[in-house]
């Protein structure tokens, strides 16, 4: 049995007032079930709809939220995570989407893992036996996202590993120590397929665990939102591919 440990946990944010409140407090109430020490750091991309104002007067009362908004700046998921990284202080560290789509009950597992052995990094996938992708409701743009990124994981199955299925999750608890040694890099969802070929390559004790996905509850997607940035993320998600199996390779 491995000794309970401490955890940051980041949330990117943009526009998220409608829900934020309500994920803080769950995030808090599974840690001080467990009797953890935790923080939680939200990387806000200058939001517009008030989350800003809404997370400052909660850090007032909770010394266990801080907030970090990057004025002044393009929002980017990749640098969010990279600013949040910088500033987490504890010996584990959790991202998630701050919309409920990645459901926080889900951290229990995290916790359970972590106690019963010295792993370097845990995913939740959308694509193993028992996991279940959200569909209903979404819009065609949405589906779209969906479909290329079952696509995406297929190639980086065949090209990177096939045992592992999820390489845009998004959803992880890695050890501090790990990431601060592994680059983050990417325009979105690819950095993710970099840091998991990276975790592979250095040949880190990883596992992936099913769940079920969830509906966004509100706020704002950093996800593209039109046939644009939809073929040029494709582009950049096909770049990312193609030099992982180059580096496969070396």
């Amino acid at each position: 049995m491995f000794k309970n440990t401490d955890y940051s946990i980041i949330l990117p944010t943009l526009n998220e007032s409608g829900h934020i409140k309500d994920l803080i407090s769950e995030i808090s109430n599974i840690f001080i079930l467990h009797k953890l020490n935790f923080e939680i750091i939200i990387i806000d991309d200058n939001s517009t709809d008030g989350t800003i104002e809404l997370i400052r007067n909660i850090s007032k009362n909770n010394n266990k939220v801080s907030i970090y908004v990057r004025e002044n700046k393009k929002d980017s998921l990749v640098q969010s995570l990279i600013d949040g990284i910088k500033i987490a202080k504890y010996e584990r560290i959790i991202w998630m989407d701050a919309d409920f789509s990645h459901p926080p009950n889900y951290i229990n597992e995290f916790i359970r893992l972590n106690n019963s052995d010295d792993y370097d990094a845990l995913v939740f996938s959308r694509f193993l036996k028992d996991s279940k992708r959200y569909y209903e409701g979404k819009t065609i743009n949405s589906k779209a996202i969906d479909n290329l990124s079952f696509f995406l994981n297929k190639i980086c199955q065949l090209v990177i590993s096939d045992k592992f299925t999820d390489y845009t999750s998004g959803f992880i608890c890695i050890k501090k120590e790990v990431i601060k040694n592994t680059k983050i890099s990417g325009h979105y969802g690819d950095y993710f397929i970099n840091l998991i070929f990276d975790l592979i390559k250095n040949s880190r004790k990883i596992i992936e665990i099913p769940y079920i996905e969830a509906d966004r509850a509100s706020g704002k997607s950093k996800t593209t939102s039109n046939k644009i940035d939809l073929i040029i993320k494709c582009f950049f998600y096909g770049y990312c591919i193609l030099k992982c199996s180059i580096k496969k390779l070396i």
